[in-house]
C-alpha cells in the first residue's frame, strides 16, 4: 500500500540513515517514498524468484534477505540494499531468488514508476547504477555429474523380455548386467 504523509516522513527519515541515499535531496526522497509500496512482514517471504520476468525493485528498510541461485546461498543483504533493480531495467529474467530471512520491511517501486523516478531523479540512477554494478549476475555453479544415471531408451518388449529373463537366470541384477553391457559394446565399438 502506498504511504500516507505520515508514512512518507517516516520512510524518508529511514533512507536518510543509509549512505546509499546521502545524495537525495528531501524532496526526491518524498518522491521516491511517494512512488513506492511500504511492505512488512513478519515471517520470511520470497521478494524475488529466480528465472522469472523483472516487474518491481526493492529497498530493504529493515530485517536480512538471503541471495540464493538454485539452491546455494551466495549472499546476504541488508538494510539499506536495492533488490531486484539490475533485471528490471535490463528487461532480463530474475538471476537469483531472494528471500527475507524473518521480519522485514520493504519498499516496492514497480517498474513503470522506477522509469519514471530515473528519468526525474539523478541521485537515484547514480544510486541503481552503482547497485547493479554490484549485483552481476550470476552463473550457477556446474551441478557435479552423479555417479550412476537412468537409461531412458525404447527397444522392443521381446527383446527386453529376453534380457530380463537372462538376469534372472544369471543371478545378477538388471542394472549390474546392463553396465556390463554397456561396457562391453564401448569397448568394440570406441575408436582408439
Amino acid at each position: 500500500m502506498k504511504a500516507d504523509a505520515q508514512g512518507i516522513g517516516k520512510d524518508v527519515r529511514r533512507l536518510r540513515e543509509f549512505t546509499a541515499f546521502d545524495k537525495f535531496s528531501d524532496d526526491e526522497l518524498e518522491r521516491l517514498v511517494g512512488a513506492a509500496h511500504h511492505i512488512t512482514r513478519s515471517a520470511p517471504w520470497p521478494l524475488i524468484q529466480e528465472q522469472t520476468p523483472s516487474d518491481s525493485c526493492y529497498i530493504l528498510l529493515s530485517g536480512e534477505a538471503g541471495v540464493y541461485v538454485g539452491d546455494d546461498r551466495i549472499a546476504v543483504l541488508g538494510p539499506g540494499e536495492v533488490i531486484g533493480e539490475s533485471a528490471l531495467r535490463r528487461g532480463k529474467l530474475r538471476s537469483a531468488t531472494v528471500t527475507t530471512t524473518g521480519p522485514t520491511e520493504v519498499l516496492r517501486i514497480e517498474r513503470d514508476d522506477l522509469a519514471h523516478l530515473l528519468d526525474d531523479i539523478p541521485a537515484l540512477r547514480e544510486t541503481m547504477d552503482a547497485t547493479a554494478a554490484q549485483h552481476v549476475p550470476v552463473t550457477p555453479p556446474p551441478k557435479p555429474k552423479p555417479d550412476r544415471s537412468k537409461v531412458n531408451a525404447s527397444v522392443s518388449t521381446e527383446l527386453v523380455e529376453r534380457f530380463e529373463q537372462a538376469v534372472d537366470a544369471a543371478g545378477v541384477s538388471a542394472s549390474a548386467a546392463l553396465e556390463d553391457a554397456l561396457t562391453e559394446w564401448l569397448k568394440r565399438n570406441s575408436k582408439g
